[in-house]
């Protein structure tokens, strides 16, 4: 066999000879080259998801492209079966690409011999190497393409330490800040106050962690200063607390240390508070802590704002004013995030997160002495645990070529014969970046629909539906089974207040003993 594979890129040869891999440990996010009979194809994403068989995993090519051809479509072969050293081969699959007018073969080779390398399809939690051949009538010969990648397992999809925990340097625990850290013409005042952000053994109801973060209000030269704790830094800069010229956090790109890198497009941020205010009367509308997120592009940004001049920089924001319970306890909190329609094109770089005691800089009571609601001269505070970035997985519509398929409950309703090729779906998902991507599977006349969130390379969080068609002469119409069930290889379940873990369909218990 003549060379095909002229050029590879370095150090993505495998060896059959790995160690034994699962399925859960192989799947995520893969970047790395295409290589299409010699021509290069760089910078390329492949997902591997858990298969709906035992043993198997589903292959996502998003986007295939290649020389005069174009865009070919979204490659997804679903339960390839896998070996215990990750070694993949699959046979006369069929799938129907959208500049092909008929249906392709494709088969992903066990190894390829080009005379004078041996290419095998393998794949370990780092390395990914996949064969595929692609045969089609309007083809004049088989294509062979080779993927190579290496494993995305990157933390720029989540807040840095959302549950407070570890120890705790200058009072401040890793990915967060507050006085003591500060900058500022007025640093010097605040730094000594760490007593506004400490760590704290009262912690949300169900949770794994041992710490809470306590924020807290005080009085500074006779100013109210709100408690207040960022992934950003805090500048102390006037004694006015609503002088947003010089009192903010900040997030800037040469400031390393006090910003978080991020490349996610969340849909949510969801915490745990127990806001505590001083103030106990329940018809005071001032009585409300602040949460504010805003997802930037590579640029400085500050929170609160000094100006209208950061229109080029945000590209989500979620902010939220939120009171206490009736029982000042713990509450759960989502605030979804919205997405500025002229940044949309934009890419994320990083995430300024803000917590303080009261929505208004100065507001809230510290010390207030006399009055009947603060009777003790307490202070404000808020206890904050698990912090976290929500990605939405779900379809909430799905249509098949013209006819729109309706979910009800766990069901679609449609009538038809199997057909790869007549129709396409089509559909919206509930997450801002989700995508989804569609198998055919001929020998049991169903498809499947994969959702995936945008944070698949951390998580592998993803949903999967499964479409079955009906004969419309059987007189009775089958539906669509949702099958969500196996959604996310690492989902964490609370189950009357023990903690249990589901990967796929087995449960592990916070040991990792599998129990079902």
């Amino acid at each position: 066999m003549k060379k095909i594979f002229t050029v590879l890129v370095a150090g993505l040869m495998m060896s059959a000879q790995v160690m034994a891999v699962t399925v859960n440990d192989v799947c995520g996010q893969f970047d790395g080259d295409l290589n299409i009979g010699g021509m290069p194809y760089p910078n390329k994403s492949v997902y591997l998801l858990p298969g709906t068989v035992e043993n198997a995993v589903t292959f996502v090519l998003p986007d295939f492209t290649f020389g005069s051809k174009g865009k070919l479509g979204n490659i997804v072969l679903a339960n390839i079966p896998m070996s215990a050293n990750g070694q993949l081969t699959l046979e006369g699959a069929t799938l129907y690409l959208d500049s092909i007018s008929e249906r392709a073969t494709i088969n992903v080779l066990n190894n390829l011999d080009d005379g004078t390398t041996t290419y095998n399809s393998i794949i370990s939690n780092s390395d990914a190497m996949v064969v595929l051949s692609i045969s089609a009538p309007s083809l004049l010969e088989p294509i062979y393409v080779l993927f190579s990648g290496k494993a995305v397992r990157n933390n720029n999809y989540a807040l840095v330490n959302g549950g407070f925990e570890g120890s705790w340097t200058n009072n401040e625990p890793a990915g967060w800040h507050s006085f003591a850290t500060a900058t500022g013409d007025l640093a010097s005042m605040v730094q000594g106050n760490t007593y506004q952000f400490v760590p704290s053994t009262d912690v949300r109801p169900g949770t794994t962690g041992a710490q809470s973060a306590l924020i807290s209000s005080d009085m500074i030269a006779n100013q109210k200063a709100n408690g207040n704790c960022t992934n950003g830094q805090i500048n102390a800069g006037s004694m006015t607390p609503k002088d947003v010229t010089g009192n903010f956090n900040f997030s800037d790109p040469k400031n390393a240390g006090f910003n978080t890198p991020f490349q996610g497009r969340p849909d949510s941020i969801v915490f745990w508070a127990k806001y505590m205010p001083a103030d106990k009367n329940p018809n005071n509308e001032e009585n409300k802590a602040r949460v504010s997120a805003i997802i930037t592009t590579n640029a400085r940004y500050q929170d609160p704002e000094d100006a209208d001049k950061y229109g080029d920089v945000k590209i989500a924001a979620a902010v939220m004013n939120y009171s206490a319970t009736a029982e000042m306890g713990w509450q759960r909190i989502s605030v979804p995030f919205a997405y500025y329609p002229n940044n949309l094109d934009k890419e994320p770089a990083y995430i300024l997160t803000t917590f303080t005691t009261n929505m208004t800089p100065g507001g809230g009571s510290s010390y207030n002495k006399g009055t009947i609601f603060n009777p003790d001269n307490v202070v404000d505070t808020v206890y904050l645990d698990d912090v976290e970035l929500v990605y939405n997985k779900r379809l909430t519509t799905l249509v098949w070529g013209s006819e729109v398929l309706n979910l009800d409950g766990s069901k679609f309703a449609i009538n038809t014969t199997y057909c790869d090729s007549c129709a396409s779906f089509s559909g919206l998902t509930n997450g801002v970046s989700s995508q989804y991507f569609v198998a055919y599977d001929g020998a049991h006349k169903c498809a499947y629909v994969y959702v995936i969130a945008d944070d698949f390379a951390q998580n592998g969080a993803y949903s999967i539906y499964r479409v079955e068609f009906t004969d419309s002469e059987g007189g009775y119409i089958q539906g669509i089974e949702n099958t969500a069930a196996r959604e996310g290889r690492f989902e964490k379940v609370l189950i009357n207040g023990q903690l249990f873990i589901r990967s796929n369909d087995a449960w592990y218990n916070a040991a990792g003993l599998r129990v079902k």
